[in-house]
């Protein structure tokens, strides 16, 4: 499965769904999630996530940094690209963050 071939705004629950049918181990490379997260971002035109911003949206989810990430790291980075979709702010962002991990 390629990324480019669902439809950018699809739900996270709907793309989990997707994600479990791909086989054990399945990865996809930065490239590609970059031109996901772009347009899930950004529907409406072409812009693009710049690499800073791809890199902090990681480091803000605790991914590694690498070129090949998992199922989980692109729901993810779905999540956050959603929070930034609507208008929210990082220090938002980490809060529920910070919330989620004090629930566990």
């Amino acid at each position: 499965m390629r990324l480019s071939e669902l439809d950018p705004l699809i739900p996270l629950s709907n793309l989990r769904e997707e994600l479990l049918k791909l086989p054990k181990g399945y990865c996809f490379y930065e490239q590609e999630l970059i031109e996901f997260l772009s347009r899930r971002r950004w529907p409406e035109n072409n812009r693009r996530i710049d690499r800073t911003t791809f890199w902090r949206w990681r480091n803000d989810n605790g991914i590694e940094h690498q070129k090949v990430f998992s199922r989980l790291d692109l729901l993810k980075l779905c999540q956050i690209c959603d929070h930034y979709r609507i208008d929210g702010t990082r220090s938002e962002y980490l809060d529920i963050m910070k919330r989620k991990k004090e629930v566990c």
